[in-house]
């Protein structure tokens, strides 16, 4: 029996007399032929998948280098400009603002249409007044009144003090009287008494050592005989009468230095002490009368001041409810933008009107610029002193040129469709012609072209042109040869309606495959 596998012919013996050990030996013979034609078969397989593989690879190289030539892109130096449109709204940079002068809010009677023509002092607004009118005469009667009040305050005022004076006057009086008592008898009475007993006193001891000589005189001549005894009595009697006499005085001395001195002296001076202090009571009690009518007094004046503010503030503001053209110009309403653009307009007749609420301005419209919002993603890239054009309602093909002059510190929010946006604030002003004037006028809605990035001399390359390789954007160029891609590394810059600025790696003349792609 034979067995044909591929070119290899197996044959297999028929039963012999070695029966016994051929069961082993063809289990291995067919184990060894299945693994030699399963390596074939791969080996074969293998071979096919290669070959076709290198077809169909040589078959993609001629198609791609038939269509490369399509697909590439000269790179020349071409303009790349960036553009940005925003809403704006003209306006004077000087305009004189006329505001309600008038405390209360009252309506507006009448106002002269927005655009009018006025000059300097004409009417333009006038307020109702009538409120103000009747609450001024309703102040004008307590103002009487508060006057009269004050002048009673003052009249009692001046009594007051009258009779403070007077007051005074009499305690100052009272208490110079008991200082000059106690200073007359310190002095003066008190001296002359002391001075006055001593004189008594010596006289009469003189006189009582006088009747002792003439008693022992007259004694001694009785002895004798000379005299008698009559005259013995007499001189006795005399001598008894001056001693008495001179005990009497020393009692006088003695009662004058320590009973009646000190009594006198302490009643004086207590006078005295208490005159002093009626002297500070009368003073302290003008001061707190003084005081007590100068509070009322003040008190009057005060509540007339009041008054006389309340009624000044009312002729103020009747006076204000008269509204005057400050200058010449084009009267335009105090309107806001955002209320204006929603249909609502606060500054019309019949209208109310706060204290300070601006009611119409004036405008110089020789000089106007355009205020308007830019995002803040471009603020940075725009800066005083660059030009915009403003391209007015039905002239957009001549728009005015103006220059930036300010941006606001800090940006507006506003909110889009659920979404919040900040802009902030630019200024620009405006230097139209002598024809564009003529379409210029305030609260002008206009829009703005402002060019955020203009370069004449710039590469740019297709969008879809650049791809990342390893991180890195590049752009595919042909080989010498254009047989195959390489990639270059370039540094993109600012994208602008499906174009790339190229700032680094390209240079003017290199070509660039359109549509690049890496496998």
């Amino acid at each position: 029996m034979a067995m044909h596998f591929g070119s290899t012919d197996v044959s297999f013996p028929r039963r012999s007399r070695y029966a016994v050990v051929m069961p082993a030996w063809r289990g291995f013979a067919v184990g060894r032929l299945a693994m030699l034609l399963r390596i074939r078969w791969r080996m074969l397989l293998l071979i096919c998948v290669i070959a076709i593989a290198a077809v169909g690879f040589t078959r993609v190289r001629s198609g791609t280098a038939r269509g490369l030539h399509s697909r590439l892109l000269t790179v020349h130096p071409s303009r790349f400009r960036i553009t940005r449109e925003c809403s704006g709204v003209i306006e004077p940079v000087s305009s004189s603002v006329v505001q309600s002068g008038c405390h209360w809010t009252v309506a507006i009677l009448s106002l002269v249409p927005e655009g009018t023509e006025v000059q300097a002092g004409d009417v333009v607004c006038v307020l109702d007044s009538s409120e103000i009118q009747e609450f001024l005469r309703s102040r004008e009667i307590s103002l009487i009144r508060a006057n009269a009040a004050v002048t009673a305050s003052l009249k009692s005022e001046q009594l007051q003090q009258a009779a403070a004076e007077r007051r005074l006057s009499d305690a100052q009086f009272a208490l110079q009287s008991a200082e000059m008592d106690l200073q007359q008898y310190v002095q003066g009475t008190h001296p002359k008494q002391v001075d006055k007993l001593d004189r008594d006193l010596q006289l009469a001891e003189t006189q009582r050592q006088s009747a002792e000589d003439e008693f022992a005189f007259t004694r001694r001549m009785w002895m004798t005989g000379v005299a008698n005894r009559a005259e013995v009595n007499a001189a006795g009697m005399a001598l008894t009468n001056r001693s008495v006499q001179a005990g009497r005085l020393a009692g006088q001395k003695e009662l004058l230095e320590k009973f009646t001195d000190p009594k006198t002296r302490r009643r004086l001076e207590y006078n005295v002490d208490h005159l002093r202090l009626n002297l500070a009571r009368t003073d302290l009690a003008n001061s707190l009368a003084e005081t007590r009518y100068r509070m009322v007094s003040l008190s009057d004046q005060r509540r007339l001041d009041i008054y006389e503010r309340y009624a000044r503030t009312a002729r103020e503001s009747i006076e204000a409810c008269t509204l005057r053209a400050p200058r010449a110009g084009r009267v335009m309403h105090a309107n806001s933008w955002y209320n204006r653009s929603r249909g609502v307009r606060t500054i019309e007749e019949g209208r109310s009107v706060y204290y300070s609420q601006a009611i119409f301005e004036i405008p110089d419209e020789h000089e106007l610029k355009i205020s308007f919002g830019l995002d803040e993603t471009l603020v940075a890239r725009a800066t005083p002193g660059m030009t915009v054009d403003v391209k007015l309602p039905g002239f957009e093909q001549s728009p005015v040129k103006a220059e930036v002059q300010s941006i606001s510190n800090f940006p507006k929010q506003r909110w889009t469709n659920g979404v919040e946006i900040r802009e902030y604030m630019v200024e620009a002003l405006l230097y139209p012609t002598d024809e564009q004037r003529t379409h210029l006028h305030p609260q002008l809605d206009a829009r703005v072209e402002i060019t955020l990035t203009d370069d004449a001399d710039a590469l740019v390359v297709p969008k879809d042109a650049v791809v990342r390789l390893n991180g890195r954007p590049c752009v595919l160029v042909p080989s010498a040869d254009q047989s195959e891609l390489l990639p270059l590394a370039v540094i993109p810059g600012e994208v602008h309606d499906g174009e790339v600025l190229i700032l680094e790696g390209l240079t003017a003349g290199m070509q660039v495959v359109r549509h690049a792609q890496l496998n």
